[in-house]
């Protein structure tokens, strides 16, 4: 049996969902952002909707367990923390250390078209930790997006297929 999760809705309320598009800005309409659909990240989740739920789902976390953090650096950090723009699924013997590389491209791209404050570096640079070591998440927000990217890929890969 496959199951499929389709559209799935915000666990944020009307007033959450305004706030969490404010923080936004037009980011999320930004060319350079918008190309990530173009890429699958899990199962059948772009790289763009993956990001947009990470972002979302830390910025739930941040409110539901009433922890003062920066939401403008914790909702921008996420959006662009896979910002890699390559298809990792595509063979090539570099991509066999996606996992561990990704977010220092990711962070290379996203430094080189926005300006990035030190929180989105943490956030970007830290966000596959453990499995990168020696990039530690070293504020609030950073484990907020590295937590709420593990929930959200768990969820991708086992229940959104292609």
């Amino acid at each position: 049996m496959r199951l499929q999760i389709k559209n799935r809705r915000s666990r944020l309320s009307s007033k959450e969902q305004s706030e969490f598009s404010g923080l936004l800005g037009g980011w999320a309409d930004s060319p350079k952002i918008v190309e990530m659909k173009k890429f699958i990240q899990h199962g059948s989740v772009d790289t763009y909707a993956h990001c947009k739920k990470v972002a979302e789902t830390s910025f739930w976390l941040s409110r539901r367990l009433h922890m003062k953090v920066d939401e403008k650096s914790l909702v921008r950090g996420a959006l662009l923390h896979d910002f890699y723009l390559y298809d990792w699924h595509d063979g090539k013997p570099e991509r066999k250390r996606h996992g561990f590389t990704h977010p220092l491209v990711a962070l290379a791209n996203a430094d080189r078209e926005f300006s990035l404050n030190d929180i989105e570096r943490n956030i970007i640079g830290s966000h596959m930790w453990p499995l990168t070591l020696r990039r530690v998440p070293r504020c609030k927000e950073a484990v907020l997006v590295c937590l709420a990217d593990k929930q959200c890929s768990l969820i991708e890969t086992l229940f959104c297929r292609r």
